[in-house]
């Protein structure tokens, strides 16, 4: 009687060989419950069992969350080049609804990364190699810029966690550098004096770019008004206008917005009539306006001839030179503040501002998440404005006190800064020992002259600071010019009040 053949437990797997020749072929069920066949490439029945046990050991841990469901999925996608999981996330971009330009700047950044760090495959990847290429990108480039290198990449690793390509994030603690202490260009707001001289002129320039002069006047203005954005108004079809409504709207898909987000935004009355007729004969599904990629150099244009005309326009040398040394209407300011597209959406927050209204109200029109995003950055006052602030403030000087004359220190109670030329109050400036004759005592052996003026002096200089009439011996001591009256060449040579006193040596 035949051996009967051994059968294995159940949820053990099995071993067979196809056409009963060749290696040995496992064939087990995995943790979602689907059956597995996989070569053991072995013809040892011994290996193939445990290479067996290993597979069937493997899917029990899984289906208990053990170890990651995974794994293998995720070696397989580590194999695969970087630059194809890229190409991968664009397209799921786009299948998003997100803009083709934002897609393509978003994938062509974290190529750029990549590519600095040498970095051809996940397992490339880490913190620390994307670290060191964005210090090396804020050697030549702003802070600014290496945060949206960042921004892409931290996207593309987070999508690659979500689609089950990758274990874990390996760029999740980088922080963003701070913008503030790096600010490599500055934009300025546009007064109104130079909008309305900047239209003026851009309604009679060239065509630039397929865009004529009437054209860019209707762009820059809407683009002052409702704050929109170059990539934003390249997305506006006359359906995205509600002009007829009360206020009429003008509303950005979400794909074209920062957002991400449907946006509508009020239009002023004025500039709907405008818009009106300006669009009364275009496709309902055409863009509206053909914006250029460099849409800086097109309004910079329209800026450079519109201060050229300004000087021209005054015959007065003088002040057309005052004009060339002016700021109005320069594309770059005494302050290195430069002006491109993106400054007529700061003219418009900036304007709000200064009109007064409501910071709230205008981080609303703005459509910033923050308040601080709409004061800090966007909001720009000049000196004189901040000098008026000023003004509003208490002042809390003193009242000034009234001047006083004071005593001087020394006999002849002269007031500090009167002035002390003569040779006498020099003299009641001298200090000498208690015991020392009083001012009217000469010597002897002095000359008449002398002893006659030196008495007069003495009179005169015989009140002291405490009231006292003589310079006598009390134990105060008293000043005295009795030093020098017992030498008399050192007197001064003239007594004139306004002369300098000369002492001989």
């Amino acid at each position: 009687m035949a051996a009967r053949k051994r059968q294995r437990p159940r949820g053990t797997g099995s071993l067979f060989k196809r056409d009963g020749r060749g290696p040995w072929v496992a064939r087990w069920y995995g943790h979602d419950g689907k059956r597995q066949v996989r070569s053991t490439r072995t013809t040892d029945k011994a290996a193939a069992e445990r290479i067996l046990s290993k597979h069937v050991g493997d899917a029990a841990l899984r289906r208990d969350g053990v170890i990651d469901a995974n794994a293998d999925r995720h070696a397989v996608e580590g194999r695969r080049p970087l630059a194809d999981h890229v190409e991968d996330w664009r397209a799921a971009l786009l299948a998003k609804g997100d803009a083709e330009k934002h897609a393509a700047d978003f994938a062509g950044n974290v190529n750029r990364v990549f590519a600095g760090c040498n970095a051809a495959y996940c397992a490339h990847v880490s913190a620390s190699s994307v670290q060191s290429h964005l210090a090396d990108i804020r050697k030549s480039r702003s802070t600014r810029t290496a945060n949206f290198y960042l921004q892409a990449v931290k996207g593309f690793c987070r999508w690659m966690v979500r689609d089950g390509r990758a274990a874990s994030n390996p760029v999740e603690h980088p922080q963003a550098g701070n913008v503030g202490g790096d600010i490599r260009r500055q934009r300025r707001a546009l007064e109104a004096a130079e909008l309305v001289r900047l239209l003026a002129t851009t309604e009679t320039g060239p065509t630039f770019r397929r865009l004529t002069g009437p054209d860019r006047v209707i762009l820059y203005r809407l683009a002052v008004e409702s704050e929109l954005r170059a990539h934003e108004l390249r997305s506006l079809t006359p359906r995205s206008f509600d002009l007829d409504a009360d206020p009429p709207t003008v509303t950005v898909r979400a794909a074209y917005s920062k957002r991400r987000r449907d946006d509508t935004l009020r239009l002023k009355p004025n500039a709907a009539d405008t818009l009106a007729r300006w669009m009364a004969d275009r496709d309902a599904d055409a863009p509206v306006f053909i914006v250029p990629d460099k849409t800086a150099d097109m309004l910079r244009a329209d800026l450079r001839r519109a201060r050229a005309r300004w000087i021209r326009e005054t015959p007065d040398r003088p002040e057309r030179r005052d004009r060339r040394g002016s700021d109005f209407l320069a594309v770059e300011d005494g302050a290195g503040r430069v002006v491109d597209f993106h400054a007529l959406r700061r003219t418009f927050i900036t304007s709000l501002a200064r009109g007064g209204v409501h910071p709230k109200t205008a981080q609303s029109l703005a459509r910033h998440s923050t308040i601080t995003l709409t004061m800090d950055r966007y909001t720009h006052t000049v000196v004189g404005e901040q000098s008026d602030a000023l003004k509003a403030l208490p002042d809390l000087t003193p009242n000034p006190p009234t001047p006083e004359r004071l005593r001087a220190t020394g006999t002849d109670d002269v007031s500090a800064g009167s002035g002390c030329s003569h040779l006498r109050y020099q003299l009641a400036r001298e200090d000498v020992r208690g015991g020392a004759r009083q001012c009217h005592e000469v010597a002897p052996n002095t000359p008449n002259a002398i002893r006659q003026e030196s008495a007069e002096f003495g009179v005169q200089s015989g009140k002291t600071r405490d009231g006292a009439t003589t310079c006598g011996t009390e134990g105060g001591r008293t000043r005295t010019c009795d030093r020098r009256l017992k030498r008399p060449m050192l007197y001064r040579l003239s007594y004139a009040p306004d002369s300098i006193p000369i002492l001989l040596p």
